[in-house]
């Protein structure tokens, strides 16, 4: 049942990857305990150049016409996988939110914290928009039709949600350390930013793809991933907007 299954060829990329998330997981502990950052960037940047690497490795692969559809649907069940950690990883984050609010009450205590919802507001506009722009792109992909232009609006207005969120941090009158508000609010927002920033990446690159004729006339496999993985990040700002800035 599985002889039209592709083998993978060996490689080196998962372990050294493994190995360094781990380090960077210390790291993290270190910057924040003892201010130590050098580690976390370190990390941070040969991260980046094995998961580059590994998926260059994996497109050659593609390009080759190694993966069929037993392969594809491997792909998908491990990225819905994927997914599904992400949302219990937010999940327990918004827990401790609700726990806090109903038996330690530190509603007033976030609410005399942020009082303003004017750039939160414009950046729910930018997201849900750019949601509404990727679902257009993808159709236009289902129908082999060119969607160039509407992929470069989604990363655009994804780069504008950065830009307004660190004008946002640039400007509040608190920080991480001001209580258990502050540590949620940027716990829950920043982590909610970087997820905006890798979901930028997966569309750049689907970008770079695309004016590349990488991908198949039957297989956009990387970009619907990224269109999924993109409206993720749109569900868990609405929620962010609703149980924290109003």
């Amino acid at each position: 049942m599985f002889t039209n299954a592709h083998v993978v060829s060996s490689s080196f990329f998962p372990f050294f990857l493994s190995c360094h998330i781990f380090s960077l997981m210390l790291s993290t502990i270190m910057m924040m305990s003892k201010g130590v950052m050098i580690l976390f960037f370190i990390n941070m940047i040969f991260i980046s150049y094995l998961m580059l690497l590994w998926l260059k490795d994996i497109i050659l692969e593609g390009s080759a016409g190694y993966h069929n559809f037993v392969v594809d649907f491997g792909f998908l069940k491990g990225f819905l996988i994927f997914i599904m950690t992400e949302i219990m990883f937010f999940f327990s984050i918004f827990w401790v939110l609700f726990n806090k609010f109903i038996l330690e009450n530190i509603y007033w205590e976030m609410g005399s914290l942020i009082y303003e919802v004017g750039l939160p507001l414009i950046n729910t506009f930018l997201l849900l928009f750019s949601g509404v722009i990727s679902t257009w792109a993808h159709s236009k992909s289902i129908k082999k039709e060119n969607f160039k232009f509407l992929l470069m609006i989604v990363i655009f207005l994804g780069v504008l949600f950065l830009m307004v969120q660190f004008y946002e941090y640039s400007n509040l009158f608190f920080n991480m350390g001001d209580g258990v508000g502050g540590s949620l609010f940027y716990f829950l927002t920043g982590f909610h930013g970087f997820h905006v920033i890798v979901g930028v990446i997966l569309l750049i690159l689907s970008f770079v793809r695309l004016i590349n004729y990488s991908f198949s006339a039957t297989n956009n496999f990387f970009f619907d991933c990224g269109v999924i993985y993109w409206h993720f990040v749109d569900v868990v700002w609405l929620l962010l907007f609703l149980l924290i800035y109003l």
